[in-house]
């Protein structure tokens, strides 16, 4: 008898969860046998405010979005104080990285998208490493692209209508099907926006059910516009999300018309939407090759002590943090070909303040530097409520398996030269940045 969804999913989560190596003895002492050369960390910004394309200009809510305590997405005060709470968790896994809980700039390397909340994550990330933590987050000027972030400096040697048609075709090319697919989320989240009473009632509004669905290249500037039913469940679903992270009282999350199960129900056109167009092959390529080779880059950096084209940093640098968006994160999982399972989410899922974690191991019985990576956050109710991760209540963290890099060993390690070579095969040098781009194409 087939298993169910729900069963499935328990038992992939086990699987995920169960195959975690510890860097840890079974007696709880440090294995003196393994070193953790450096980490680098692609991490969501923390909770903020919504923006315009989780609003939609209130054309197909019923009842006013409830207000929030900061303007259209800058990083919340909640959000803050949960970042450092998740900073706090990186201090005691990277303790050798950080010794003594200290936040040394010579050790430390943190660069942000230039947004405020990017901006703003980062400082708060590492006030929790270490009190009066000093460290400069380097970012771009204000209205110039950084292309670690953002497709804007590749823009010009994109196709737009290959990544159109690709989205397109990956969705069958019957957009009306990828409507249908979601018939029951869809018609849920049509109860949420709409089934009310009361003075503050508009029945007028339009139900997202009516919106035509539209993949098309877009105008320069752009890459690809995706709308429709599903892109604006996939909006809405964020901004449910956004309300029950930042502590709202349940009866304003959803006007009251959003449990906990079904936040993850409506969340599941949200991270399958970034399934269809973030983590497409041409997309994931166009936003995230450039980010992949620097990573790569960092880690042979801070593996052979020299420095690196590309890298990140400097070899002394250890701990790499790198503050981007939900996707950032979905668009270098595309690339990679890899995906991950959280405790309490949807397949792979980016909660704020999630981060796409890459390992620099080393035993000391061996010469060869190996790469792990992971999937780390907090869980929902861990962000809501503001609670310390701690051996009872750690943190979600789900093990990655890296498609032509990991392969028997069971922490699903490989090794820096392997983890260059998927890279290398997997991205597209025309997306580097100029600066890097020729020199990567005479490779």
């Amino acid at each position: 008898m087939p298993l169910s969804r729900s069963l499935l999913l328990l038992c992939l989560t086990s699987l995920l969860l169960s195959q975690e190596r510890p860097r840890t003895a079974a007696s709880g002492a440090p294995d003196p046998d393994d070193e953790i050369r450096a980490v680098v960390i692609l991490s969501r910004h923390g909770v903020r405010a919504p923006l315009g394309s989780e609003t939609r200009g209130n054309l197909y809510n019923a009842q006013p979005w409830p207000a929030w305590p900061v303007e259209t997405g800058v990083l919340t005060e909640h959000g803050s104080a949960a970042l450092r709470l998740l900073a706090a968790y990186y201090r005691t896994r990277y303790a050798d990285i950080l010794p003594n809980g200290t936040c040394d700039p010579r050790t430390i390397y943190a660069e942000a998208n230039n947004a405020q909340r990017t901006v703003a994550s980062a400082k708060s990330f590492l006030e929790g490493l270490g009190a009066g933590c000093q460290t400069e987050v380097h970012s771009q000027p204000a209205g110039r692209a950084n292309p670690l972030f953002s497709s804007a400096e590749v823009n010009g040697q994109a196709n737009r209508e290959k990544l159109a048609n690709q989205i397109q075709g990956r969705l069958g090319a019957r957009l009306d099907w990828w409507t249908q697919a979601f018939a029951e989320p869809l018609e849920e989240m049509r109860h949420v926006l709409l089934d009310c009473s009361g003075p503050d009632c508009e029945k007028s509004k339009k139900s997202l059910l009516s919106a035509p669905a539209t993949v098309a290249a877009a105008r320069p500037g752009g890459l690809v516009t995706v709308d429709g039913p599903v892109a604006m469940g996939a909006d809405f679903a964020e901004h449910f999300l956004l309300q029950y992270t930042e502590g709202f009282p349940m009866e304003k999350v959803g006007w009251g018309r959003v449990s906990r199960p079904a936040l993850n129900r409506l969340m599941e056109m949200n991270t399958r939407y970034r399934e269809f167009v973030s983590r497409t092959s041409y997309s994931a390529q166009i936003v995230a090759s450039d980010l992949a080779f620097r990573i790569q880059a960092t880690l042979r950096q801070a593996a052979e002590g020299r420095k690196i084209p590309g890298a990140l940093g400097t070899p002394q640098n250890r701990f790499i943090l790198l503050a981007g968006h939900d996707g950032t994160i979905s668009g270098l999982g595309g690339l990679l070909r890899m995906d991950w399972l959280l405790p309490d989410e949807t397949f792979n899922a980016t909660p704020p303040g999630g981060a796409l974690v890459f390992e620099l191991h080393r035993r000391k019985d061996r010469e060869e530097f190996r790469v792990r990576a992971f999937f780390i956050g907090q869980t929902l109710d861990q962000i809501r409520f503001l609670r310390p991760l701690t051996g009872a209540e750690p943190a979600a963290i789900a093990p990655v398996f890296i498609p032509g890099c990991s392969g028997a060993e069971t922490d699903y390690s490989c090794s820096v030269n392997a983890f260059s070579e998927a890279v290398d095969t997997a991205i597209d040098k025309r997306f580097l940045e100029p600066a890097l781009r020729q020199s990567a194409l005479r490779q």
